[in-house]
């Protein structure tokens, strides 16, 4: 398997699992009692979850790079 769709099958994973933390962190802080307290469960699920997606979304755009110098014409 070619470096590049390794690093895109793993990006499109942590930017799931990021989705996933922050839906999570959403679901929390709407379900929850309007007490005007901090959740903090829903922090910290958005705490994890955004770094997550963040190196996803990098992961994605280093395998774009890499199959864009792969196909290049000449290489």
């Amino acid at each position: 398997m070619s470096s590049a769709r390794i690093a895109c099958l793993v990006g499109g994973i942590l930017l799931a699992v990021g989705g996933l933390l922050c839906g999570g962190a959403f679901v929390a802080e709407v379900t929850a009692d309007p007490e005007g307290n901090a959740n903090i469960g829903a922090g910290a699920l958005l705490f994890l979850g955004r770094p997550v997606a963040y190196v996803g979304v990098v992961l994605l755009f280093v395998s774009l790079a890499l199959y864009a110098r792969s196909t290049r014409p000449g290489s």
